[in-house]
């Protein structure tokens, strides 16, 4: 909350009944496969772009005081029905648009006030109906509504095509300033062109201080060792950390070369958590009641080759200055770092 701005009566569950609307539609959607791929992509896309304003206007708003019994009556059980969702989701919207112009003054001291943040989440959400095959593609709620501008949104919100993967990039950008880092997209190393670099605002003495990260936001393609490979050496010529950030699915091989190699994987609706997750380092296991040791990454993946094992300077790190401890994903700094390694390049 951080602000004292008035709400209309009803605000509070009106809130509370679209956001776990949108909440539920974007389960159903992610574990409804008789979709072409595209379609829920784009739809679960869209739902995200939506509940970002959402999101904002809630703080700015303030706290909803809900009633218990009153939201459980309004929470709805299922949104199979897509078209059903869509509506209600526009009926909570232009409810809301409607109730804070009546209440708030046009003036606002914010860049952009929640009318207009819940108006842009009514257009990402009237989109749908140029997604999913199932939605009619007039709305009944927006008939008599002529401030809304549906010609101002794409359905495709960039990231394929013209977009060229630039916008998983934007959002793995803002993920990554929220979570206290600068980043920057679209950045060279040599011939080399690195989707998103960062270096955390506040040194953490950590190797994530510094973040090399590769954007895949496909549909059909799987992403193949070649890809992580790719990521691994920039990130090592970069003394950072690598994340990879897709859309898609990863190989058995590749998904288990991300966890050997300690890279961050993260999936689209990573990037609303609250820090930066850590690397994956054990899967689970297919059997049940099976108490037999757990063999993480660092224990699977092995060490160097004998010949280099007993040099005191070879470690397996990302970043030189740390090295590993236990067998999870953690580090700690490396006081000295020559370790009496006769090598020129030793400690740089």
């Amino acid at each position: 909350m951080t602000t004292d701005e008035p709400t209309p009566e009803g605000y509070d569950d009106r809130l509370s009944l679209l956001t776990k609307t949108i909440e539920a539609l974007r389960e159903t959607l992610e574990r409804d496969h008789s979709l072409p791929t595209d379609q829920r992509m784009f739809a679960c896309r869209l739902l995200f772009l939506a509940s970002q304003p959402i999101t904002e206007a809630e703080r700015i708003l303030p706290e909803p005081d809900r009633d218990v019994d009153s939201a459980e009556d309004l929470t709805p059980a299922s949104w199979d029905d897509y078209a059903a969702a869509v509506i209600n989701i526009e009926r909570q919207l232009c409810w809301l648009v409607r109730s804070l112009r009546a209440v708030q003054p046009a003036a606002h001291h914010y860049d952009e006030p929640p009318v207009e943040k819940f108006t842009t989440a009514l257009e990402y959400a009237t989109a749908l109906r140029d997604i999913l095959s199932s939605v009619p593609e007039d709305s009944p709620v927006l008939a008599d509504r002529e401030d809304i501008n549906l010609d101002n949104v794409d359905p495709h919100v960039g990231g394929r095509g013209n977009g060229d993967g630039r916008w998983l990039e934007y959002q793995l950008e803002r993920a990554l300033g929220r979570w206290g880092y600068r980043a920057a997209t679209r950045q060279h190393l040599y011939s080399m062109e690195i989707d998103v670099v960062a270096r955390r605002s506040e040194k953490q003495q950590q190797p994530s201080d510094w973040i090399v990260a590769q954007c895949k936001d496909w549909t059909d393609d799987p992403i193949t060792p070649t890809a992580l490979f790719r990521l691994c050496t920039v990130a090592f010529a970069c003394r950072a950390m690598p994340v990879l950030c897709h859309t898609t699915e990863l190989t058995p091989r590749t998904e288990k070369l991300a966890r050997e190699l300690e890279v961050r994987v993260l999936e689209l609706s990573d990037l609303e958590r609250a820090e930066l997750p850590a690397p994956q380092i054990a899967k689970p296991t297919m059997e049940f009641r099976e108490w037999e040791p757990q063999y993480r990454a660092r224990e699977h993946r092995g060490m160097f080759p004998l010949m280099f094992r007993s040099e005191p300077g070879k470690r397996f790190s990302y970043v030189p200055g740390f090295k590993p401890v236990g067998n999870d994903a953690d580090y700690e700094p490396i006081e000295n770092d020559r370790d009496d390694d006769a090598h020129p390049a030793a400690g740089h």
